[in-house]
């Protein structure tokens, strides 16, 4: 099933009877473009991108100007004797003023130490944009966490309120019971309190609401609305088998940036060997000056070939730091596809467990209501005991609240299934579904 027909089909289930809450797309969006986690995932991604430019620039030609001005106290003079037995002639070795202004043109022709960090540059930069991904993908499971629980949270708060009525109805009846002389005050005490303990468990509902809500708004920038309650509903579908999850390493946005990372490690630890070898580098410069002087030319040009190499501890220490830092790159390579495979296999499991729990919470829910109204009529009776109602009331509380959060999980489970697989809440995956 595509994701996003998933997800459809868990919405018309959360949606329930209003349509008050926005749909989880809405809060997905939302998050990609206000999450503080996104934003910094971008910012380091243009960072990196503009470091593989650095690299690239430091081996690229580079053309540099310089001028300069250049006043002097006195002037240097040269008499020298004409050809031809002529009148002498003053040449101006350095005048009062002087300009100058030179264009150097360098070119880098081998250095291979730099060739392969622009390598390791440029996968570095690639694994910032996958790193990306992967906290995209992060933070809508995030997303999606919060806003079923959010979602259970107010399931949650009406069932209190249902709780509530029920409390207030029973004092009605201890009291009719009381001024009919069939019961004691006792009774009338223990449906108040049962009362009050209600308005508590009301007042601590709402309190998880609010602060789930505004969990989701500062995550996502999206006001939730809450005017109307929610019915979680699933169908109780098994998933896929786990193989189908099992998805190749690439795949797994985590999984690849790890790799691509170890891969940039792996290049500087290459580039580093590479700086015993010599390099060779040319430049051409050009000099135009207002003193000629004994050249006797204003402009002249110059070129140069250069070959440097040198050697010293810092080479060979370099080379082992290197060598380390990749190596401890292809250890957290390792552990990234560990922990990508055991959150697979760990959210496939929760989805069967949630399952399971959800089929026994809504059975259990099921009969606790049954069992609450049974009580409510052999009280009314006289068959039964104040006690007996009140124990039977709450164990129908109890578990509808177990079977609202029993819903929430197993629809959560489903998308962190999905996201664990790398898998985008928001675009369906590339790859074939069932």
């Amino acid at each position: 099933m595509p994701v996003k027909v998933l997800l459809a089909a868990l919405w018309l289930g959360v949606a329930g009877r209003a349509s008050a809450l926005q749909p989880l797309e809405e809060f997905l969006r939302g998050a990609r473009t206000s999450s503080t986690d996104n934003a910094e995932a971008r910012a380091v991604r243009r960072q990196l991108g503009a470091e593989a430019d650095v690299s690239l620039g430091r081996a690229l030609p580079r053309l540099s100007l310089h001028g300069q001005y250049a006043r002097n106290q006195f002037d240097t003079t040269l008499q020298l004797p004409a050809p031809g037995g002529g009148p002498p002639e003053i040449v101006t070795i350095t005048p009062k003023d002087q300009l100058d202004g030179t264009a150097t043109l360098d070119v880098p022709l081998v250095d291979l130490a730099s060739f392969a960090r622009i390598r390791a540059a440029r996968t570095d930069a690639r694994a910032s944009a996958t790193q990306a991904a992967s906290t995209e993908l992060r933070v809508q499971a995030l997303v999606s966490q919060g806003y079923y629980q959010l979602v259970a949270n107010a399931a949650l708060v009406g069932a209190s309120r249902r709780a509530l009525d029920v409390a207030r109805a029973s004092l009605r009846i201890a009291d009719e019971r009381h001024q009919a002389g069939t019961s004691g005050l006792l009774d009338v005490d223990r449906a108040r309190a049962e009362v009050e303990r209600n308005v508590q468990q009301l007042a601590s509902a709402e309190l998880q609401v609010s602060l789930a809500a505004r969990s989701l708004q500062s995550l996502t920038g999206l006001t939730p609305e809450l005017d109307a309650d929610r019915a979680l509903v699933d169908d109780l579908h098994e998933e896929p088998p786990l193989e189908r999850f099992q998805v190749p390493d690439e795949a797994i946005p985590a999984l690849a940036a790890a790799m691509q990372s170890r891969a940039a490690s792996e290049q500087q630890a290459r580039a580093q060997r590479l700086t015993l070898v010599p390099s060779l580098s040319a430049s051409v410069t050009e000099r135009v000056t207002s003193a000629e002087g004994l050249a006797g030319r204003d402009a002249y040009w110059q070129a140069v070939v250069g070959l440097s190499w040198s050697l010293d501890l810092t080479n060979f220490a370099g080379i082992r730091a290197q060598d380390a830092a990749a190596d401890a790159a292809r250890a957290r390579e390792e552990r990234a596809r560990l922990a990508a495979r055991d959150d697979i296999h760990r959210a496939w499991m929760t989805v069967r467990t949630n399952i399971a729990r959800s089929r026994s919470a809504r059975v259990q829910a099921e009969v606790g209501t049954r069992a609450a109204d049974l009580a409510l009529e052999r009280y009314q009776a006289g068959a039964a005991t104040q006690l007996d109602l009140l124990q039977a009331q709450r164990d129908a509380f109890s578990a509808d609240a177990a079977r609202i959060q029993a819903d929430a999980d197993l629809v959560n489970s489903r998308a962190q299934l999905r996201v664990a697989a790398g898998e985008s809440l928001l675009e369906p995956p590339a790859r074939g579904a069932p």
